[in-house]
């Protein structure tokens, strides 16, 4: 395989720009900063959510693994959710709606993968990195979020913030 053709298929991390993930108008607090790369079917990113972060409620059509690296954060999924924390792995369903929230002083750090790529969003695609030769093509899927505007989040929260603080346990 030439250099040309390999380069296309490998990268490094700390060469992959950072995009701010959720614009501000969609999040209740805090920032979200993204390394993303995608292939034909699917995408990869490293996210690092700041202390504060909180999303509002949102869907895509794609099925999402996480795997918790530093930190900690409250995931909720239509109405539950739970408590994730370092060495955990989470999956969200294609087209649930869900959000998230960092408390506490501590960023949290997540690899995060989307099948098909979750780079349709708005400056996305801009600053994520194609490993695939069909991106040049234009074969590659490029899902985005949607933003419910009448779903309210609140009920559930507490609900569920409220089950772990009382039993203690993630």
């Amino acid at each position: 395989m030439s250099d040309a053709a390999s380069a296309r298929l490998c990268v490094s991390l700390v060469d992959v720009p950072e995009t701010a993930l959720v614009p501000a108008k969609y999040l209740s607090g805090g920032s979200v900063g993204a390394r993303i790369v995608y292939g034909a079917d699917i995408s990869l990113l490293v996210a690092t959510r700041q202390p504060g972060y909180h999303s509002k409620p949102h869907t895509h059509e794609c099925e999402q693994l996480n795997y918790v690296l530093e930190g900690e954060l409250y995931v909720f999924v239509e109405d539950d959710g739970f408590h994730a924390r370092k060495g955990d792995v989470f999956c969200i369903p294609r087209n649930a709606v869900h959000w998230s929230w960092v408390q506490g002083s501590s960023a949290c750090i997540l690899l995060e993968a989307h099948a098909p790529p979750l780079v349709g969003d708005p400056g996305v695609i801009d600053t994520a990195v194609a490993l695939t030769e069909r991106s040049a093509r234009g074969e590659v899927k490029a899902v985005k979020s949607e933003w419910p505007t009448a779903f309210d989040c609140a009920a559930t929260e507490q609900r569920v913030m409220a089950r772990y603080e009382k039993s203690g346990t993630p």
